[in-house]
């Protein structure tokens, strides 16, 4: 293990999505339990650890991208030893170790409690195999046997969830950097969608204890974490193997007893699950915030059965509506494919329909693509690909418009922000409910001379802002996906 006096850098470069920053956060934490220093600029590390992504093919080529170039900083800068980790990793492991010798060694999920030894070896030529013999040095010293695991009984472990340091409940994972952090709910898939190939490299859907949640939530907030983003692959699942659906709506509620925690904000939701207890919960609880992150991909109902998924426009309608009969400020986020093969003319009307109705804040658009694995690759009726992007680029195009009316219904009222970032001249950036971290906007606070007069303000004196913390503010205008806004008075 590196010299504790003078240890080692490494970088964690993370490509994808929420649940593999969970993953390289853990990652982190682990070296530096082991004595590693963990650096943000692959530049300036000894070592640099890819998190890779498999979703598509453009994540695919991204991916090998950023390992050729830090593989690069080998003959360029000061670093030594490049591994791989990450959906791609797991999923062509024995490919990546033909293919990329450029990598010293490629880490499927199983063996992510290794990193340190890895590193510490230089993933020397052995190495590139994992499971081969090799003089790899001890287990950090809070790995030992009489640690209690997190991984329940008979339970398989989830990626990046190791044997937690004496007295902690929670997987290794880094500090906070911030008043922001997300929270792994759970691992793996059982959906069968035929345009996604996750499930067969992340397995079956398994959910972390309720009290691993809870703890690991609690020492976030004891650093001054206020707000918890929850992802998994599919979030309503939760539960589901542990003795039921209701897991969690009893966890958003124990959340809230949690001392310090503001927000909870639930990522990657099913309609079909959405029980309209949990919605209700979700309406009530005073932490959660109200912000759906629908998984719908399409409205067209034959589209959507090709899909291997349920619903309709109609019953996402529905679903819309019920959710803004409980709170008509609800926020929405989704994503829809384009071109997914059989898609008609008639379903992207269909489409374009439902967004006019449904009125949905925040929405992704993909061109579907051809992904090794799938079922949909058998599928007739493959629409060419400049058809699919002319399709994204049109419902795209209907999307800025209804965001943008969306934005000016919030003209004049007053929101909540989190503050995460103050400029020198005291202007802010920060987040409502309405905005979840780097996928949504943002709201933009005018600097802190702008204070209006009010109840609690009289004078209108300026103050300064913190990051951390959340300021009352009257949006003043909107700019596309940001909000414009003044310290309210």
């Amino acid at each position: 293990m590196p010299d504790p006096a003078q240890p080692t850098t490494v970088a964690i470069v993370t490509l994808g999505c929420g649940r593999n920053e969970v993953d390289s956060e853990n990652a982190a934490g682990l070296l530096t339990a082991a004595g590693y220093r963990v650096v943000d600029d692959p530049e300036q590390a000894d070592a640099v650890v890819v998190n890779t992504c498999a979703f598509v093919e453009a994540a695919k080529r991204e991916s090998i991208e950023t390992i050729l170039d830090a593989a690069a900083l080998k003959e360029q800068g000061r670093a030594r030893t490049v591994l791989v980790t990450g959906c791609l990793a797991e999923r062509y492991t024995e490919e990546l170790r033909v293919e990329l010798p450029e990598a010293d060694a490629i880490v499927p999920f199983s063996d992510y409690g290794r990193l340190p030894q890895l590193l510490a070896s230089g993933a020397d030529p052995e190495a590139r195999s994992i499971g081969g013999a090799t003089s790899a040095p001890p287990n950090p010293p809070w790995a030992h046997s009489g640690t209690p695991s997190v991984v329940p009984a008979g339970r398989r472990g989830l990626p990046m969830v190791f044997p937690a340091p004496a007295g902690a409940a929670f997987p290794a994972r880094a500090a906070a950097r911030g008043p922001v952090a997300l929270v792994k709910l759970a691992e793996g898939c059982d959906r069968d969608c035929s345009f996604c190939a996750i499930p067969s490299f992340r397995g079956r859907f398994r959910s972390r204890r309720p009290t691993e949640v809870l703890d690991e939530v609690a020492w976030l907030a004891g650093q001054g974490v206020s707000e918890v983003c929850l992802v998994a692959e599919n979030s309503t699942s939760y539960g589901k193997d542990l003795g039921g659906r209701e897991a969690l709506i009893h966890l958003l509620r124990d959340l809230a007893g949690i001392d310090g925690l503001r927000r909870v904000r639930l990522n990657y939701l099913q309609p079909d699950e959405l029980t309209g207890g949990l919605l209700e919960e979700m309406a009530a609880n005073p932490v959660v915030c109200s912000y759906f992150d629908l998984s719908l991909q399409h409205a067209s109902a034959p589209v959507l059965r090709r899909m291997r998924r349920g619903g309709s426009a109609e019953r996402f309608l529905d679903l819309v509506g019920r959710i803004r009969a409980l709170d008509p400020d609800a926020a929405f986020r989704s994503n829809f494919i384009l071109g997914f093969p059989g898609e008609r003319a008639a379903d992207v009307r269909q489409l374009e329909a439902f967004l006019e109705a449904a009125r949905l804040d925040w929405v992704a658009f993909f061109a579907w693509s051809p992904e090794d694995g799938t079922t949909a690759l058998g599928l007739d009726g493959r629409v060419p690909p400049a058809t699919a992007r002319a399709r994204v680029e049109r419902v795209q195009e209907l999307q800025d418009r209804l965001l943008a009316d969306a934005q000016q219904g919030w003209v004049g009222r007053r929101l909540e922000v989190l503050v995460e970032r103050v400029e020198a001249d005291g202007a802010a950036e920060g987040r409502s409910f309405r905005e979840a971290p780097d996928s949504d906007g943002v709201v933009r606070v005018a600097g802190a001379g702008t204070a209006r007069r009010g109840p609690g303000n009289p004078r209108g004196v300026p103050r300064t802002i913190r990051v951390g913390e959340y300021v009352a503010v009257e949006v003043t205008g909107a700019q596309g996906p940001e909000l414009l806004a003044r310290l309210a008075g």
